[in-house]
């Protein structure tokens, strides 16, 4: 089961990292701040989903998973958007589309994050009449419990952590997940989405930051969270379950910094010992900030 093993795979990688970690004591600021008012970026993301209904599991790729992404940071606010490469894309099926929309807004000890995805193409790569289309959204809030680790130095890049050093996270969100068929599949274990499936999560969340820092100015991020939400498709209400890890290596330099990331998404819809889905989705990528307005 594809979804579950990759699951797996990122927490054990999340557990052991943090297991074996001693923080590091230093006399020097452990959040420097850049001095620069704005900055740009630019990435390039590949993009993958692991579905898996009843018995049956999928390995579904999207017909142009190369996203290639923009963004801009003012002060505490960053905002991205991704779009899909043309002319990539398998002959046999059409030209999906694909773009991704996300904002951060960091507060001195939380952060806000929404974002609103939405990608095409999905198959299998052997049925040619079996294309999905998932829309994903989330506005979510979450607390940072250590005031010297700072996410933003990780994911907005304008902030440097000086040592190595973890965080409990608290928070909760909104998610809706939206499922379209292509109405020409034959594929029965699809049937389920040829008119639609909408679904709204609501619930609080918590999880674990760690970033190791090297003297290199190399960082090291692994991060995940966990949540228990309130499923409402139609007028039908039940639990669902999602997990969010994530791990990044980066650089900072004087004036830029850049980073190789992966982020996952693990949604269990229903209940976990006899879920309806479940879909993992998620992202690896490289981006590039270049940081303005500071000597």
């Amino acid at each position: 089961m594809t979804a579950r093993k990759t699951l797996v795979f990122f927490l054990l990688v999340f557990f052991i990292t943090t297991a074996y970690a001693a923080e590091e004591t230093s006399a020097e600021e452990k959040v420097v701040k850049f001095r620069n008012f704005a900055s740009i970026s630019s990435s390039l993301n590949y993009n993958f989903m692991a579905y898996e209904q009843s018995s049956s599991d999928y390995s579904l790729m999207t017909n142009r998973p190369w996203d290639l992404g923009i963004g801009i940071g003012l002060l505490s606010l960053s905002i991205g958007f991704t779009f899909s490469l043309p002319f990539l894309y398998d002959q046999n099926h059409e030209q999906s589309q694909s773009f991704d929309i996300n904002m951060n807004i960091y507060h001195k000890k939380s952060f806000t994050y929404a974002y609103f995805k939405f990608y095409s193409g999905f198959n299998d790569g052997a049925d040619y009449n079996t294309d999905l289309t998932i829309i994903n959204a989330a506005l979510t809030w979450t607390r940072v419990f250590n005031d010297d680790h700072s996410l933003r130095s990780v994911y907005n890049l304008d902030r440097r952590q000086t040592v190595s050093n973890g965080s409990f996270l608290l928070g909760g969100g909104m998610y809706l997940t939206s499922i379209q068929a292509n109405n020409q599949s034959d594929n029965t274990e699809f049937e389920n989405f040829r008119d639609g499936e909408n679904a709204l999560y609501l619930g609080p969340s918590a999880g674990f930051s760690y970033t190791f820092v090297f003297r290199s100015n190399c960082f090291i991020n692994v991060m995940s969270t966990f949540g228990v939400n309130i499923m409402i498709s139609g007028w039908n209400t039940s639990s669902g379950f999602q997990a969010l890890p994530r791990f990044t290596f980066g650089y900072h330099g004087k004036k830029w910094s850049a980073n190789i990331y992966s982020k996952g998404s693990y949604l269990i819809a229903g209940d976990i010992s006899a879920p309806d889905y479940n879909i993992f989705t998620g992202n690896v990528g490289l981006s590039f900030v270049r940081r303005f307005g500071g000597r």
